[in-house]
């Protein structure tokens, strides 16, 4: 690794994986783009972020939906 905050890309960039049409091409552009630049650990590391992501989005519309539901 070049320094503590960095994931040295891999030595050999493969083919990504067709997308399904239903993808919203932003989404594989930037899994695709971390998936190149940071190799499989990159991957994991986002995949975490994500699904802490997509935790609190989850939280915050089930509370948002509460707030409708109360009037």
């Amino acid at each position: 690794m070049s320094n503590s905050d960095s994931i040295d890309a891999p030595a050999e960039i493969h083919d990504q994986p067709e997308h399904p049409a239903e993808l919203d091409p932003a989404i594989a552009e930037a899994v695709d783009g971390v998936t190149n630049r940071f190799g499989a650990e990159g991957l994991e590391q986002m995949i975490a972020y994500g699904e802490k992501s997509l935790a609190q989005a989850r939280a915050a519309l089930e509370a948002l939906g509460d707030t409708v539901d109360d009037r």
